[in-house]
């Protein structure tokens, strides 16, 4: 059944009716907003041991907002959080380009 709006969710966790593939992918949005989160942990500790730019705060933040995102996609799905998480995802391109060009030319990680 469609949203009534486009605001609404489409898919809600609901563990007494999750089937496998249900929980295998709450699961893995919850591993994966943990990685995103240890990113952002580097990104401050890489910032801490070499100080390139105050930028780098705003880099782990969008990492870590990242990481929010997916344990909200743990929970539900809506077209604003996939809005969300895109526009995250398009900061977190570029200040991943501007990190590796400007800040750390020699890194290619993160």
């Amino acid at each position: 059944m469609p949203p009534a709006t486009w605001t609404e969710p489409w898919w809600t966790w609901r563990p007494e009716a999750a089937g496998f593939g249900d929980w295998v992918y709450r699961l893995f949005n919850l591993a994966e907003g943990l990685t995103w989160l240890v990113f952002a942990g580097l990104v401050i500790f890489r910032w801490w041991t070499n100080r390139r730019s105050g930028a780098e705060w705003v880099y782990a933040a969008a990492f870590a907002a990242f990481g929010v995102t997916d344990f909200v996609e743990a929970t539900f799905h809506s077209i604003p959080l996939l809005v969300t998480k895109g526009v995250i995802l398009a900061g977190l391109l570029y200040l991943r380009h501007r990190a590796l060009r400007h800040w750390y030319p020699g890194s290619r990680l993160y």
